[in-house]
């Protein structure tokens, strides 16, 4: 039975909102606030409805035809049909609302400032990650499925990947791999513009099978590496590319900051990077103006990475320990440190939960703790900070709902939101980045 409903706002997962007749609450996907829609309801829970827009009755004056000819059909971008103008004001809108029912004491309107725009909508990411289809197709995943969407180009991705997939399923030998591979990674070293693929097989390779490889390593002059690995093998295989000198697997990437100096930063392929350098350049630059570092300060960073914040700030800290889970992160951050001549950042692998008991339990004090968690948040490390001395977090989140969580814990812990900004990491999509400065009156 279609329905008519009316949009009030878009929620977490950027969804819009409204309510039937009975109160129950509607969630549509792709529509935007204020318009009158036609629905369907697709799936009846006890206290919401899930439907799908059968016709906007009424469209807003934000809606655009979304360029995309896989759009609503791959999960991916599903803020295509927004004007991209519009599009950070509408996730700062869901952040505030999501605020607003955190049970957080503090009035988020003094805090949330206005939103950091991306510089541009399309072809910024980095990375890319290709689903196989049962015909050998490479494609993303059907929304809420996975049944593979086969692409010839992504919009999103920079014009490197789409090359080089444009290789893999016209030109390559791929074909003749399909049948093995589960999944396809396309990653950008920027510095090189270079694209390093990253190959996961359900087994090992055999010889004629690892021939195929090193034709398709060869075939194209985009790529620097084709890294291979196989299900229940913790062993990955490299084959370089066409061009001499580049057979080390790495990305590499460069950072200008805004004291002027410049980092070179590289990655091992797999390990967790930013897919927009655009925006986390600029988002650098807020996590060094907003640290307002003094002489002899000391920053703790607990989920560290490759280092993408700690070694920035190593340049205005007195010290900076970096700690991360992942082996080939701690790699990167120590190896980063040295390319640059940083001397006052150590890192080891530790999780932030035995990172911050053991500094704590060692009496060790900081000035400043960087907290750049995974989407699950890090309720677990919060109770640590200020018997660690931690006068100033620095909190940068991908989720927030989490975050929301973990704000109200650091409230209780006494620490205060002294600002909070939007960053738009992820245009075309719901998905956003948000950095939160909190102070604690020790």
């Amino acid at each position: 039975m279609a329905l008519i409903i009316q949009i009030e706002k878009l929620v977490i997962g950027g969804n819009g909102l409204s309510r039937l007749a009975d109160g129950k609450v509607v969630l549509v996907p792709y529509v935007l606030p204020g318009e009158e829609v036609e629905i369907r309801p697709i799936i009846k829970k006890k206290n919401y409805v899930e439907a799908r827009a059968v016709k906007i009755l009424q469209p807003s004056a934000d809606r655009v035809d979304p360029p995309c000819p896989y759009f609503s059909q791959c999960g991916g971008c599903d803020f295509l049909h927004v004007r991209f103008a519009k599009q950070a004001d509408l996730k700062n809108q869901i952040l505030h609302e999501q605020l607003e029912r955190s049970g957080l004491k503090q009035d988020s309107r003094s805090f949330l400032l206005p939103p950091l725009p991306a510089p541009k909508g399309f072809h910024y990411r980095q990375r890319i990650r290709l689903h196989v289809g049962k015909d050998g197709e490479l494609g993303f995943h059907r929304c809420q499925s996975h049944e593979v969407i086969p692409i010839s180009a992504c919009l999103l991705a920079r014009q490197q990947l789409n090359d080089v997939l444009g290789y893999l399923i016209n030109k390559s030998p791929f074909a003749m791999l399909a049948g093995l591979a589960t999944s396809v990674e396309l990653l950008l070293s920027p510095a090189e513009e270079l694209v390093v693929i990253l190959m996961h097989l359900s087994r090992k390779q055999r010889p004629a099978e690892r021939k195929l490889l090193e034709e398709l390593a060869g075939g194209h002059c985009s790529i620097k590496n084709v890294i291979v690995t196989a299900t229940g093998s913790g062993v990955a295989d490299v084959l370089p590319g066409n061009k001499t000198g580049n057979e080390q697997p790495l990305l590499s990437f460069s950072h200008s900051l805004p004291n002027g100096e410049s980092l070179r930063m590289t990655i091992e392929p797999g390990g967790f990077c930013q897919v927009n350098s655009d925006q986390n350049e600029k988002l650098i630059a807020l996590v060094m103006e907003w640290a307002k570092l003094e002489i002899g300060c000391k920053v703790l960073d607990l989920f560290s990475g490759m280092g993408n914040f700690s070694l920035p700030l190593a340049w205005q800290a007195q010290s900076v320990v970096g700690m991360d889970l992942q082996r080939s992160a701690i790699r990167s951050a120590k190896r980063n440190a040295e390319i640059n001549g940083i001397e006052n950042s150590t890192f080891s692998q530790s999780s932030a939960l035995e990172g911050a008991k053991s500094l704590a339990a060692g009496g060790e004090k900081f000035d400043i703790a960087l907290l750049d968690p995974p989407r699950q948040g890090c309720a677990e490390v919060i109770p640590y900070l200020p018997k660690l001395g931690i006068g100033q977090v620095i909190y940068i989140s991908c989720d927030p709902a989490t975050l929301c969580r973990d704000l109200v814990l650091l409230e209780r812990e006494g620490y205060v939101v002294e600002k909070m900004k939007m960053v738009d990491m992820f245009p075309q999509t719901h998905h956003l980045e948000t950095i939160v400065s909190l102070r604690h009156p020790l």
